[in-house]
């Protein structure tokens, strides 16, 4: 089948080359998905950019188009028509709100053979007025015009499907993120030398200065940061947190790393810590379960799975945060069993088997194929994540 992602921007490209040091998870699954589909034969295209340029270049088997429309360059509208027709896909599929996916309804709509699929990245996406902060009397019209003329509303968890608009749910549906590679076993705990580890760009919304009080809060424990700063972080603020960091000797700043660096560091920690306001489904959590990490997180917990699963805690308060990510380090058994717990939820919710039946569901008569055997999903995946299974 014939499926083209559509990506504002160039991190999902950089992603596809390798580079996911400055990437969002929304563009990072696209990336991923993208190429696994790639991997089970099917023929792929990624429409990219910022209206500027119109190339053309092939990564990882993707046929990337620089022809994503911008409204400072009105003659990128055109020129993204075109890129569609040209492709002529059977499916569309895009994840992050912009002006222009009403463009892609309509021509899903010309074109019968097309559907067109939107997937929500974030909780504050289930809803036009909160997937903005900017213009909201401009983009959010857009973005619910959009909403409205998708085939197929894919949503990471039931509390995004209770959010939407009743009258999107009938077209919505469940479809997991995707996790690469899971490890047979958890990473071994007596090996790691982190105790707690934190990832993500920064950004408000994440709160790093939490983490930084943890780390404060807990002088005997080893914690690291992974991440580089969003541009949306004001000079001074960077100046702040780069002041804290340095003042902690007990926390590692690595600052933005590749993927396959980050699943490395990962993979040597008792935790995950997450600190976030508001989410979609964190990627970092689910690599993390992919190595058999568990996860405590401050407030999030997408679809309730950490504690359904049992696979870490959600403390809700700084102080409970503190007491569970102290316990959680500290207790070898417990940890282990979270270690197990997430990687059996990964591999039964999260692997590219479960994607694949969940996009069929979602839309009837698309055929996706099987991925049955690890010599299969390792010639899909690449020998990146390698290393990681065999630290596991």
């Amino acid at each position: 089948m014939r499926w083209c992602f559509v990506s504002p921007g160039y991190r999902s490209t950089e992603v596809l080359a390798g580079d996911t040091r400055s990437s969002g998870g929304a563009e990072a699954q696209i990336a991923h998905l993208a190429a696994a589909l790639v991997g089970l034969g099917h023929e792929v295209s990624l429409i990219y950019g910022d209206g500027q340029t119109h190339s053309l270049s092939k990564i990882s088997g993707v046929s990337c188009i620089a022809a994503a429309p911008a409204w400072r360059f009105p003659a990128s509208l055109p020129a993204f028509w075109r890129a569609m027709d040209t492709l002529r896909p059977d499916v569309l599929y895009a994840r992050l709100p912009t002006d222009f996916l009403w463009l892609m309804g309509l021509f899903a709509r010309f074109r019968r053979d097309t559907r067109f699929m939107y997937a929500l990245a974030h909780d504050f996406h289930c809803t036009p007025w909160t997937a903005y902060d900017h213009k909201k009397w401009f983009h959010a019209p857009l973005f619910s015009l959009g909403m409205r003329s998708a085939d197929a509303i894919a949503v990471q968890h039931h509390q995004q499907l209770a959010t939407l608009n009743p009258r999107l749910r009938e077209r919505s549906a469940h479809v997991p993120n995707l996790v690469r590679s899971v490890c047979e076993h958890p990473r071994v705990y007596d090996t790691t030398t982190t105790d707690a580890i934190w990832i993500a760009n920064i950004r408000t919304s994440k709160q790093l200065h939490l983490f930084l009080d943890l780390a404060e809060a807990l002088p005997r424990l080893r914690f690291a940061v992974i991440g580089g700063f969003d541009a949306s972080v004001s000079s001074m603020q960077q100046a702040a947190l780069r002041e804290r960091i340095r003042t902690l000797k007990n926390l590692t700043f690595y600052g933005p790393k590749r993927d396959d660096e980050v699943m490395a560091l990962l993979s040597n920690a008792k935790a995950l810590v997450n600190t976030s306001s508001d989410e979609g489904f964190p990627n970092t959590m689910l690599e993390a379960w992919s190595v058999g990490v568990p996860v405590v997180s401050l407030s999030v917990d997408p679809g309730g799975v950490i504690e359904q699963q049992g696979i870490g805690f959600v403390s809700r308060t700084v102080t409970q945060l503190a007491h569970d990510v102290d316990r959680i380090v500290r207790t070898k058994s417990l940890n282990q069993r979270c270690g197990e717990l997430a990687l059996s939820y990964v591999r039964r919710q999260h692997s590219l088997e479960a994607v694949c039946q969940a996009l069929e569901r979602a839309l009837p008569g698309v055929q996706l194929g099987r991925v049955l055997d690890r010599e299969r999903r390792d010639a899909i995946y690449g020998s990146q994540m390698n290393l990681v299974r065999r630290q596991g």
